[in-house]
């Protein structure tokens, strides 16, 4: 009796073990998506004026929108959207 009870606590301690480090991964990846979220923008003037004036060809609405503060995810999004179309 004794060799299937040592036999289940090694199963049981195995799969607290798993189900921790999932925890700890999922935990680090919301840290790291809202640092990613929270971040500010950067850039200074002069690369702002810089990306607008690149992004003239695509149109103004475009170039406008490059002049703005823009969190990483934000720039992530739109280059995912640009990329689309």
């Amino acid at each position: 009796m004794e060799t299937v009870l040592a036999d289940f606590t090694t199963t049981s301690t195995a799969s607290g073990n798993i189900i921790n480090i999932l925890a700890l991964i999922a935990i680090v990846a919301a840290v790291a998506l809202g640092g990613l979220y929270l971040s500010q923008d950067h850039r200074t003037s002069g690369q702002r004026i810089g990306d607008a004036i690149g992004a003239l060809p695509a149109g103004p609405d475009k170039a406008v929108g490059k002049l703005h503060d823009q969190s990483p995810a934000a720039n992530i999004k739109r280059n995912l959207k640009d990329a689309a179309s």
